[in-house]
């Protein structure tokens, strides 16, 4: 009875020790590793105005159209993807605006030399696209309208707009002045940074700075 007894005792012993060593010999993995080479996960690309570029309107086309007929294709009206817009620029300044005028802002439509009839204004740029300035178009509704060009302080990020008739105030140098303007203006607007207004002074067209 001892004797068995003690073959029992030594069966059970030698299970739990073959039990171990089986454990033993399964492997442990390394837990993973985070090393600087690890590329940090993409963010949804930013919104551009290259996302959103729009073919020339009518009114683009026809100003290419003069143009070109005038300069031999040298010049033609900015888009989007050549302006350049800071980012957040285009969604929270231009395409607000752009629902009540698909053209801004790159033309405006006005009177600006005070005679009754649609004149134009907009930023073109030349096949470089390393020049900027402001073509105005007058007597839009004739046949051979007359052409003039702005090119002070027109750059690859100007907003224009039509600028109400009335007397606006603001610096011809560093002096504070008073302006009764006798047409529409064009208001040339640098989001955040400063704006001046091209008026006609009777003969011929002026600015006056208005911001900052």
């Amino acid at each position: 009875m001892r004797l068995l007894i003690l073959i029992t005792s030594l069966c059970i012993l030698s299970c739990g020790q073959n039990s171990s060593e089986k454990k033993k010999d399964i492997p442990v993995t390394d837990p993973v590793k985070i090393t600087t080479d690890t590329p940090a996960p993409t963010k949804d690309p930013v919104k551009t105005p290259d996302t959103v570029v729009q073919a020339p309107s009518a009114l683009a086309t026809w100003i290419n159209g003069i143009l070109d007929a005038r300069a031999g294709n040298k010049w033609h009206v900015l888009n989007d993807r050549e302006a350049h817009w800071i980012s957040g620029q285009f969604d929270y300044f231009i395409a607000p605006r752009r629902k009540g005028n698909p053209d801004y802002p790159y033309i405006a439509k006005g009177d600006f030399n005070g005679d009754g009839n649609t004149d134009l204004a907009a930023v073109v740029t030349d096949e470089s696209k390393t020049q900027y300035q402001l073509s105005i178009i007058l007597g839009a509704d004739e046949k051979n309208p007359a052409m003039t060009a702005w090119k002070e302080d027109i750059l690859e990020d100007a907003a224009i707009s039509v600028e109400s008739k009335s007397d606006i105030e603001g610096f011809e140098g560093e002096k504070t002045k008073k302006i009764k303007m006798k047409a529409e203006g064009i208001n040339v607007e640098y989001f955040e940074k400063a704006s001046f207004v091209i008026y006609w002074n009777g003969s011929v067209f002026k600015r006056i700075q208005t911001g900052d």
